[in-house]
């Protein structure tokens, strides 16, 4: 493995150490309607920045909670999401993760950790997917009608509807369909074959750069809701992720959905 990747592995899981520690003082701030941000998320951000940075001083840090993000840099870059499921963090529904991952030219890697039940997913570029060191495929599920399709809701409501019509669709087609809220690990749990396929609008880059880097290496495929390739540097875009097996057979129907 990297050796910069091992210690940002470490880093984040004591970043996980901090979320479980700080979880009985939590106090939360409303960004936005049904958008909020905790001191949790800002103290893991802050030692994560720290830390990082140490380790890729030239690299830029790129992350949710930041005032300001170079998103079109071609530079070396670590893209943070210091609590990805926030909202479940409140909440105490534990599906909560730390997000993390560092894109150059030469290489990527993901880590995607979850604090309360202790699961880590890792991928190097070109060297497979992980979780807590077992290796980990997508499912071998060759149709829709026999798999488990996990979906987002975007924080802009004026445009639920686009995606309540996909499921609607989806649902009639699919085994069943899921909603946790992070999408890191709904691309993890892509990646380790506990579902087929997962779709969302409206994401951001943080959401997923962890989270593509995972499923790619366990063998799957992300593409937009029209089947092309993410392109590097977009801030925000809507995604579909899949065991890639069914993957054209779920955007045809993601595409019916949207002509209505």
């Amino acid at each position: 493995m990297n050796a910069m990747m091992e210690q940002a592995i470490q880093h984040v899981k004591d970043a996980g150490e901090l979320v479980r520690n700080k979880y009985k003082e939590l106090q939360v701030e409303e960004k936005g309607f049904a958008n909020y941000v905790t001191n949790i998320d800002m103290a893991v951000q802050q030692q994560l920045h720290e830390v990082l940075s140490a380790l890729s001083p030239n690299s830029v840090f790129i992350s949710e909670e930041n005032e300001t993000n170079d998103y079109a840099t071609k530079k070396s870059r670590w893209i943070v999401d210091p609590i990805d499921g926030t909202t479940n963090l409140i909440h105490g529904y534990p599906h909560v993760a730390i997000s993390v991952a560092y894109y150059d030219e030469h290489q990527r890697f993901g880590i995607i950790y979850n604090p309360f039940n202790d699961e880590l997913f890792t991928a190097l570029s070109g060297q497979g997917a992980f979780v807590n060191g077992e290796r980990i495929h997508v499912s071998t599920n060759q149709k829709l009608s026999g798999s488990i399709i996990g979906f987002g809701l975007p924080y802009d409501r004026t445009k639920s509807g686009a995606t309540f019509r996909m499921v609607e669709k989806v649902y009639e087609t699919c085994q069943d369909m899921k909603r946790k809220g992070p999408a890191s690990l709904d691309l993890a749990y892509v990646a380790a074959g506990r579902i087929d396929g997962y779709v969302e609008k409206d994401l951001k880059i943080w959401d997923i750069a962890a989270g593509i880097v995972v499923l790619e290496e366990a063998g799957g495929r992300v593409s937009d809701w029209m089947g092309r390739a993410l392109e590097e540097g977009l801030y925000i875009t809507d995604i579909v992720s899949t065991n890639s097996h069914i993957h054209d057979e779920l955007l045809a129907i993601i595409r019916t959905s949207e002509n209505e």
